[in-house]
């Protein structure tokens, strides 16, 4: 779980960097046949990052239904990368990537 939050954190922390913001990171958290999405996203207004790790729907892909509900999920969640892929394209072609410099922590 930790290692998923980081891995969101990261990854909203570089698309704000960019100047998106507002647009959810999603994350899979995994143990053995059981998981459970995870969301993220930096507000614009705030600048702060919320984690949504409680109250998610867990999987256990052993039953046959659940496994059906977690991969009915795959395609909408892919087509978000995709458009989320596309606003980076298209912020990263408006600002100089030399300019960006990283902040302390």
């Amino acid at each position: 779980m930790n290692q998923t939050k980081t891995y969101l954190v990261s990854a909203v922390t570089f698309l704000s960097e960019v100047g998106i913001t507002d647009q959810p990171v999603f994350g899979l958290v995994v143990n053995g046949t059981l998981g459970a999405v995870t969301m993220a996203w930096m507000t614009n207004r705030v600048c702060q990052i919320y984690i949504m790790e409680r109250n998610v729907r867990h999987y256990d892909i052993r039953d046959p239904l659940q496994a059906l509900q977690f991969v009915s999920i795959l395609p909408r969640l892919a087509r978000h990368g995709i458009a989320l892929c596309d606003l980076l394209e298209k912020q990263l072609a408006i600002i100089d990537v030399k300019e960006l410099q990283s902040k302390p922590w």
